[in-house]
């Protein structure tokens, strides 16, 4: 080690003082030069880069957010409260579900249905999906556990709102 030391610095003693006073100046130089090449260029590159990306992201929120309301202006309104206008999607996703409702008219008006035999689970992801998919409000609804592990529902489902007595029926139900 002292092989390569010593010789430095013996060419550093055979320098003047102005020389080695110019040496560390630019010494300095070169090591600020470095640090803003490797350092502060990329960084503030990075921020520039984040900085359009998160542009680009707001427009594209923004556009999303306009086709959205686009689309639910063209969007087709709520079936109409008569029941025997949401009969057949009642019936058609019951099918699906592999249920078999018994449709009736209900004493408000509502389209009232009644399974005597169901999982809980395709019973319940039955109604969830007449509201979810089918915009339909299920304003009444008595669950009762079978014997053999099934349950029987019995209920009511509309394309309106429901009355403030049938809805909070639903939620003492439940």
């Amino acid at each position: 080690m002292q092989g390569i030391i010593g010789p430095a610095f013996q060419w550093w003693d055979g320098r003047t003082i102005r020389e080695r006073r110019m040496l560390i100046a630019m010494l300095v130089l070169v090591a600020a030069t470095v640090l803003w090449l490797v350092v502060v260029r990329p960084a503030l590159g990075w921020r520039e880069a984040a900085a359009d990306r998160r542009l680009r992201a707001e427009t594209a929120a923004s556009e999303v957010r306009r086709d959205l309301a686009r689309l639910a202006a063209h969007a087709p309104r709520a079936m109409s409260k008569d029941p025997a206008g949401i009969e057949p999607t009642v019936r058609r996703t019951g099918e699906a579900a592999g249920l078999v409702p018994a449709l009736v008219m209900d004493a408000r008006g509502d389209l009232g249905f009644r399974l005597a035999s169901a999982s809980s689970g395709s019973a319940l992801a039955w109604l969830a999906t007449l509201e979810k998919d089918h915009h339909l409000q299920v304003c009444r609804l008595g669950v009762v556990e079978n014997a053999d592990a099934t349950v029987s529902v019995e209920g009511s489902v509309t394309a309106g709102g429901c009355d403030a007595e049938a809805a909070d029926a639903v939620d003492r139900s439940s």
